[in-house]
């Protein structure tokens, strides 16, 4: 019982910390693309595209770590689901 909560709190967190980054990103986008403001000096990496260098920007760690909770969240799940008796 014990490895199916864990496993469900590493699924959901898995899940809110992936959304919440390309969410991050997706507005940080917004702000790379603005007019150059008190000689900030905007602009994205052409090879990325807008998208792919907020995504750098924001970064890559919490993409690897939802991946990461979410491999061990389907494990925890599947060790720790009843199994059926026949």
């Amino acid at each position: 019982m014990k490895k199916l909560i864990i496993g469900s709190v590493f699924f959901i967190s898995s899940i809110v910390l992936f959304g919440m980054t390309l969410i991050s990103a997706s507005i940080y986008s917004l702000y790379i693309t603005a007019p150059d403001i008190d000689g900030y000096i905007g602009g994205y990496d052409r090879s990325l595209g807008v998208y792919g260098t907020a995504l750098k920007e924001v970064g890559i760690m919490p993409l690897c770590m939802s991946v990461v909770l979410l491999i061990a969240g389907i494990y925890l799940l599947v060790k720790g689901w009843p199994a059926r008796s026949e």
